[in-house]
């Protein structure tokens, strides 16, 4: 039985990083596929990160939410929208608040 189930929402973090993996995706059919920041830093700068941001996307529609960790410059912040990543996360959005 999915978790999803039993009404609670599953994320996979740090995807591209260790033991995240494509497999995960496939098989977990996870709400939430965050990308390690690896992807966000320079994103603007790196044609290679682009074309794979924009596969994950598509691959993801309507299946899993895509998160870009690490968004530290505007730049990379736009193109990560104009990509289609759903949701950010990162310095250049807002720093950590305590609750």
């Amino acid at each position: 039985m999915p978790i999803q189930d039993l009404g609670f929402r599953l994320a996979i973090d740090d995807l591209g990083n260790g033991s995240s993996s494509l497999r995960k995706v496939v098989e977990l059919q996870p709400d939430f596929v965050k990308l390690d920041k690896y992807f966000s830093e320079n994103l603007s700068l790196s044609i290679r990160k682009q074309r794979l941001i924009k596969l994950l996307v598509e691959f993801c529609k309507g299946d899993s939410q895509i998160v870009l960790e690490g968004i530290e410059q505007k730049e990379d912040h736009d193109i990560g929208k104009k990509l289609g990543v759903d949701l950010g996360q990162g310095y250049y959005i807002g720093k950590p608040k305590p609750l």
